[in-house]
C-alpha cells in the first residue's frame, strides 16, 4: 500500500512538471525576429506637441533596419504666423535625417525600447537681425532691426523611449540637443557696424509622437 502511494506521488509530480514545462515561455532571438517581421519595417509618426503649440506639422518616417537599429528623417512644416510668435526667430521648414540605435530587453519586439540617435538638422526660416551702427567721429549710434531669411545646419544627439503594441501602434518620447554651425555675429570695424543674430546657438530636439508600424 505504501509503495502504491509512493508511486502515485511520483507520477503526480512528474505530470505537474511536464505541464509547467509546456506553458513556460522563453523569448529568444528567433521569437524577437519573428515578431519584428510580423509588425513590419516601416513607420510613420506625428509629433503631437508641434500640432498643439505652434501649430506645425512634424512628420517622421523611420525605416527599421533590424531589431537593433534604424534610420529615417523628420520633415517640419510651420503653419503658424510669424507675427504672433513669442520669439524673434521661426523655423519655417526643416529636414532632419537621423540614425538610431535600440537597446531593448526581452519584453520588447525589436525596433522599440530605449534608444539613442545622432541627427543633422537642415533648417530654413526667418529671424530678427540687429544692425548696430556707431560712428567714432560723430559719437552717434543707432540700432536697426530687420527680419531676414536664414539657413542653418545643426548636428546633435538624442535619447528616448518607444513603446509598440502587437497591432503596430507606437508611442514615443525623446529629447536631445544640437548646435547650429552657421549662426554667427559679425563685426566690421571699417564701417563701424556690428550685426547680431537673435537666433540661439543651440537647438532642442524632442517631443511626443504617435505612429504606426507597417
Amino acid at each position: 500500500m505504501k509503495r502504491l502511494l509512493f508511486f502515485s506521488l511520483l507520477l503526480s509530480l512528474s505530470l505537474n512538471s511536464q505541464e509547467v514545462q509546456q506553458v513556460e515561455v522563453v523569448k529568444n532571438d528567433n521569437q524577437i525576429s519573428d515578431l519584428f517581421e510580423e509588425l513590419g519595417q516601416n513607420e510613420l509618426k506625428l509629433d503631437l506637441i508641434d500640432i498643439l503649440s505652434v501649430p506645425a506639422l512634424d512628420i517622421t518616417y523611420e525605416r527599421i533596419k533590424d531589431p537593433y537599429s534604424s534610420f529615417g528623417a523628420s520633415l517640419y512644416l510651420n503653419a503658424g504666423d510669424n507675427d504672433s510668435a513669442p520669439r524673434n526667430w521661426t523655423d519655417k521648414l526643416s529636414l532632419t535625417p537621423f540614425y538610431r540605435f535600440y537597446f531593448f530587453n526581452k519584453k520588447d519586439y525589436g525596433g522599440a525600447g530605449f534608444f539613442a540617435e545622432i541627427f543633422t538638422k537642415f533648417s530654413y526660416g526667418r529671424h530678427d537681425v540687429e544692425y548696430y551702427n556707431f560712428s567714432v567721429n560723430s559719437g552717434s549710434d543707432y540700432i536697426r532691426i530687420e527680419e531676414e531669411n536664414f539657413f542653418d545646419i545643426a548636428p546633435g544627439a538624442s535619447i528616448g523611449q518607444k513603446w509598440i503594441n502587437k497591432k503596430g501602434w507606437t508611442f514615443e518620447i525623446s529629447a536631445g540637443v544640437g548646435r547650429f554651425l552657421l549662426n554667427k555675429d559679425e563685426n566690421d570695424s571699417s564701417t563701424g557696424q556690428e550685426i547680431f543674430s537673435n537666433r540661439p546657438e543651440a537647438l532642442i530636439r524632442g517631443g511626443f509622437s504617435i505612429g504606426r508600424r507597417f
